[in-house]
């Protein structure tokens, strides 16, 4: 939802009007553009979102649309994830997609991230010898989001947690746990610990329209 809030706002930064954005599973009447939003399956369950993005497509989605994309939430991949099951499910069901519906472009996408916990967490971290769960969860994301990229480079992906973690000046903001480097959500797009502010429903919903058209242009 933080993204399509954001998509009216580049649109009218270009002062052209913004298309259409319709909720549920059937498109919207008129041969204009649109957006079709829904949620799928439930969440911190991603074999679920899967599962029913798959079953979406198959009902009568795939024959609506021109590009389509289902994205996991922070939630869903957390440290006790099996990131490896998890991406197969996805690969193969993206896959069968792509045989099945050749003429529907699918973009692939990172999972958010969560923002970097304050001074006093960190440092409380440090003395007690543990990680922080927002540095361990964000690592999990890290470790799905670098299989996405390797399989998916070049091939039509929407680089969300990339977004997310790219500072207006170009710097990226992350740590490091357990020897693992990791990037997380630039707290100046954040309201919270996980969603997206003003700004940073801006910035992502410019870069998921990019990977749109894109798409789109195949």
């Amino acid at each position: 939802m933080n993204i399509l809030g954001g998509i009216p706002a580049v649109f009218a930064e270009h002062g052209v009007a913004a298309p259409a954005i319709a909720e549920g599973r059937t498109a919207p009447p008129g041969g204009d553009g649109f957006v079709q939003h829904a949620t799928i399956g439930e969440n911190v369950k991603p074999l679920s979102k899967i599962e029913d993005f798959d079953a979406a497509i198959r009902a009568g989605v795939g024959e609506q649309v021109d590009v389509a994309l289902m994205k996991l939430c922070y939630v869903d991949i957390e440290p006790k994830t099996d990131v490896d099951s998890v991406f197969a499910a996805y690969s193969s069901t993206m896959a069968a997609l792509e045989r099945d519906f050749p003429d529907v472009t699918f973009v692939k996408v990172t999972v958010p991230l969560t923002t970097e916990p304050g001074g006093v967490s960190k440092l409380k971290d440090r003395v007690s010898g543990q990680g922080s769960p927002g540095a361990a969860a964000n690592t999990a994301r890290q470790r799905f989001n670098d299989r996405i990229r390797t399989e998916y480079a070049g091939d039509h992906l929407f680089d969300l947690a990339a977004v997310e973690s790219t500072t207006p000046d170009g710097s990226r903001v992350g740590g490091t746990y357990q020897g693992t480097t990791y990037f997380s959500l630039y707290s100046g797009y954040a309201s919270d610990d996980g969603h997206l502010n003003e700004e940073g429903s801006r910035r992502a919903a410019g870069a998921w329209l990019a990977a749109v058209a894109g798409a789109s242009a195949k």
